[in-house]
């Protein structure tokens, strides 16, 4: 599936998204999952009223907590049979992300400010619908 764009963001990189993520075909078809489950709120973003810097800050991100997910699960291999609803919940809430050690002050803040939008997103659009 293909998101188009309205603003100046390249984002033909995001269907490659779960390839990156794996090291694994396993990894590859869960990172598929993650990616239905994020497909939605990008295309949100893309029409929002957000700057393209923005909008851009929050799809890295994205891209960054997928990477996190997969690494998580190569780790806790029991967590593979996890829905990957359950997994984001586990990993964000209306106050934060998963802490990445590599990540800055500033970026662990920004990594934060996305999760906690994506979450509102998930429960009133994903979850509430279970």
């Amino acid at each position: 599936m293909q998101i188009v764009m309205k603003r100046k963001i390249d984002i033909s990189e995001i269907d490659k998204w779960p390839g990156s993520w794996a090291g694994t075909d396993e990894d590859l078809e869960y990172g598929r999952r993650i990616m239905e489950l994020m497909k939605p709120f990008i295309r949100g973003l893309l029409n929002s009223s957000y700057s393209s810097k923005t909008m851009k800050v929050h799809i890295d991100n994205l891209w960054l907590l997928g990477g996190h997910i997969i690494k998580h699960i190569n780790y806790h291999k029991e967590n593979r049979k996890q829905d990957p609803r359950f997994l984001l919940t586990r990993f964000i809430d209306s106050f934060d992300g998963p802490n990445i050690s590599d990540l800055s002050e500033y970026e662990q803040k920004s990594f934060d400010r996305t999760c906690r939008k994506y979450y509102k997103y998930l429960v009133k659009n994903v979850l509430n619908k279970i």
